[in-house]
């Protein structure tokens, strides 16, 4: 199922490669480097791999994504804890559709002026959890679709107008 030097994406970490497989106590892991903070590396059991990384999308599955962004609605809890717990939830979930949601959330926020909005206020632990899945997911579009990272945000919001 993964191999060595395979690009995953990490549940919590995001991009990440796999860089070696080692024993330990009778147990096989992956040793699987950190694509956003160099030189953090984790083990992750093979028996239980799949639950912790996946294999990045084709890109049939991304435009699927997309096509699933497009139709996301703005939701906005107004009760800071309740809309921080259901961020966190998301975020540690590593459900791309979860972090999909998170990324199109934090661009209608962009999209109805950002701090200077009368709409919502969001905080800055909130705009942290919004970018880092927005980070994320752009990490494994930009490889999937072959597209440089600083470019990528523009041709998501392209690809999406055109599905």
């Amino acid at each position: 199922m993964f191999k060595i030097n395979d690009s995953v994406i990490h549940c919590r970490e995001g991009l990440s490669k796999i860089i070696s497989m080692s024993n330990m106590n009778g147990r096989d892991y992956f040793l699987v480097s950190v694509g956003r903070n160099s030189g953090e590396n984790i083990y992750v059991p093979v028996d239980t791999a799949e639950s912790i990384i996946r294999p990045l999308m084709d890109k049939k599955e991304a435009d699927e994504l997309l096509k699933y962004i497009k139709k996301i609605k703005k939701e906005f809890n107004a009760n800071t804890k309740q809309r921080r717990d259901a961020y966190k939830k998301m975020l540690s979930s590593g459900n791309v559709k979860e972090i999909a949601y998170l990324y199109r959330q934090l661009y209608f926020y962009e999209q109805i002026g950002g701090e200077n909005n009368t709409e919502i206020k969001l905080g800055p632990v909130d705009i942290d959890m919004l970018s880092y899945a927005e980070n994320m997911l752009m990490d494994e579009l930009s490889i999937t679709y072959g597209v440089e990272r600083g470019e990528v945000k523009a041709f998501v919001q392209k690809r999406i107008a055109k599905l």
